[in-house]
Formats: structure tokens, C-alpha cells, sequence
């Protein structure tokens, strides 16, 4: 397995480096890996990870073992956080019949998992160039459980991004649906799911529909010149609805449909 570390951007600081961003895997392995072999092909130079890894699907551990190999940056998400804090899901976005699915991932991560889970950091900031910095999360600056999406206004980005006037690029996930959004100077992304694809945006129930792709995003420095690419690529569906039919998950019959 290649590793991306995002050290290696700082020894290329004013050249050109191509930096894949995922997010909300949700214990899709196969998805993952598929997003891994695509970035390898597209010449990435380095991930990082903006959250919600191990939980909703059939593959915690598995998707744990991949990022760890990988010695990428992640990033906490509201899932990790519940997963420290279960008894409190609801604090964290997390209810319905959700919260189940907190309690099975916990019964089959082993203590080196939740120590790594422990490691993820809350944001980070990357200077791309002289001008351009890029900042990463998982919701919004500011919180875990927040929302971007086309239609936040923007007096809300205002308020998200209030401490913080030096960040040109903004990168987060949490909501499942790929966009770009322009705020003023800012350039606001969000690279999509890799193991849960929402077809439309997910505001209120009902629960929300799938896309049967795997989503992420490069984000390209090259001097002065800042390029966003978006990918949706095929997985292995079979594969994965295997795994889940040989799972005992709570979720597995809104996966299998």
C-alpha cells in the first residue's frame, strides 16, 4: 500500500503538489480502497482524511488498518466523537436508530483502534503557497455537527469562519454531497463521501437515498495556481453487499436497499 503523507508537502512548498482530500468513509473498505487505487493512479501526492471512518457500515476495523498504513493526517468527525461518548450520541447528530450502530462498531474495535481514533486532530491548516492556505475539517471550523451547504448564507459562512480571516481554500465533509462554493476570496469544498454518497442533500428525513460511487477530491498546487478536481468513481457493489449480507450490522437492510 503507497503511503501518503502530507509531510511531504512542506518539503515542496511553491511546487506543484497534488493533494487528495476523503472524508466520510463509514466503514466502507471497499470503497476505499477503490478511492485509493484512483488517487495512486491520478498521481496524488498525499490524504488527508476529514472523518466519520469506522462507523454505520460493516468494516471498521478494515478501514481503521488502511488508514493507519496510510500514516495520513485525519481529521475527528461527530461520528469519532460519539464513539468516545455513546451514551451522548444524540449530542453528536447521531440518533434514530443510528446510535446502534455506534454500539456494535465499539463491540468490534479492539483498544488499538480507539487509540488511533484518539490521534485524529480537530482541524488543520496547510500553506499551499506564498498566498494560499487550506484549511480542513469536518463540518465547519467551528464544529463537528454544522453544515455547509450551496444554500447557507452568507451571513452564516461569516459567523463559521469568524476567527479565521487568512484561509483562501476551506475544506470539509460531514454532509455526503461533493460541491464548490465560492464565499468573497474564500473557496469552500467539500470532497463528498467515499463510503455513504448522498444522492440529494440530506436537510430532514426521510432517510436519505445512496449513490452507488465513491466520492473525493484533489486539490492541485502548482505556483500561484490553485486546481479542484472532484472524482466519483465505481466500487466494487457486489463485494460490498456481500460483506453486508454476512454482517450481522444494524444498518444492513438500508444498505442492502
Amino acid at each position: 500500500m503507497t503511503h501518503f503523507d502530507i509531510n511531504k508537502q512542506y518539503s515542496t512548498m511553491g511546487k506543484k503538489i497534488r493533494i487528495g482530500v476523503i472524508s466520510d468513509i463509514h466503514a466502507n473498505a471497499t470503497a476505499l480502497s477503490a478511492v485509493l487505487s484512483d488517487a495512486e493512479r491520478c498521481s496524488v501526492d498525499s490524504i488527508i482524511c476529514l472523518g466519520d471512518v469506522a462507523t454505520l457500515g460493516p468494516s471498521p476495523r478494515e478501514v481503521l488498518k488502511i488508514l493507519r498504513d496510510l500514516h495520513c493526517t485525519c481529521i475527528r468527525g461527530n461520528h469519532e466523537e460519539a464513539l468516545f461518548r455513546p451514551e451522548n450520541a444524540a449530542d453528536y447528530d447521531i440518533k434514530g436508530n443510528l446510535d446502534s450502530t455506534l454500539y456494535w462498531c465499539i463491540d468490534r474495535l479492539q483498544p488499538e483502534d480507539m487509540s488511533f481514533l484518539d490521534q485524529f486532530v480537530p482541524s488543520m491548516k496547510l500553506q499551499l503557497n506564498n498566498k494560499k492556505s487550506m484549511f480542513c475539517y469536518h463540518g465547519t471550523p467551528q464544529s463537528t455537527i454544522e453544515s455547509i451547504y450551496q444554500n447557507t448564507t452568507d451571513e452564516q459562512i461569516d459567523h463559521m469562519f469568524c476567527d479565521d480571516k487568512s484561509t483562501t481554500i476551506a475544506v470539509g465533509g460531514h454532509t455526503h454531497v461533493q460541491m464548490l462554493k465560492q464565499y468573497g476570496d474564500l473557496l469552500i469544498i467539500n470532497p463528498g463521501s467515499v463510503g455513504c454518497a448522498f444522492r440529494m442533500p440530506s436537510f430532514t428525513p426521510p432517510t436519505p437515498s445512496l449513490l452507488p460511487v465513491s466520492e473525493y477530491a484533489i486539490v492541485e498546487s502548482a505556483g500561484e495556481k490553485i486546481i479542484v478536481e472532484f472524482r466519483r468513481i465505481e466500487f466494487d457493489i457486489k463485494e460490498y453487499l456481500s460483506i453486508l449480507s454476512a454482517s450481522d450490522l444494524p444498518l444492513k437492510d438500508w444498505w442492502m436497499e
